[in-house]
């Protein structure tokens, strides 16, 4: 079986960006694959590198602000040594990919699901067009890597 890596992204105490912790919560109760590990941070940071070598699949789950407010989208990622990082993470995926390729001279296959956000004022909820889109994504992610 595929080793998977799962890791939500953001920010629990800012509405919104709280999106992949909320996902990585929902998914760690109905995933429980011993090839599956699901994790939560709140950044992309280079300790995340050792971890994702060790698999063959990274998914990535974090919200975005480039659409309307709950937008689902899926992306395929590949490392990207010369991306700019967003103001948000230290890291984006394609970036820390491309430490993982030049660390092992190879990179698992990874992807980025993300939703797009309505607030990230403080609060531990997330807004109801990024809550109405979480089930969608959380199915999408239970089909993806427990078929």
């Amino acid at each position: 079986m595929t080793k998977t890596l799962i890791i939500g992204i953001g920010n629990p105490l800012r509405g919104d960006d709280g999106l992949g912790w909320h996902a990585a919560n929902q998914l760690g109760q109905t995933i429980l694959s011993p090839d599956i590990e699901i994790i939560a941070v709140q950044q992309l940071t280079i300790d995340l590198v050792e971890a994702i070598h060790q698999v063959d699949f990274a998914l990535f789950i974090d919200s975005r602000l480039d659409q309307p407010p709950g937008i689902f989208a899926v992306q395929n990622i590949e490392p990207d040594s010369c991306r700019q990082s967003s103001v948000s993470h230290f890291f984006d995926p394609e970036t820390l990919l491309s430490a993982v390729q030049a660390l092992y001279g190879k990179h698992p296959k990874a992807m980025l699901l993300t939703i797009s956000a309505d607030q990230f004022e403080f609060s531990e909820n997330l807004s109801e067009p990024v809550q109405a889109a979480l089930p969608g994504l959380v199915v999408f992610v239970e089909k993806l890597c427990c078929s």
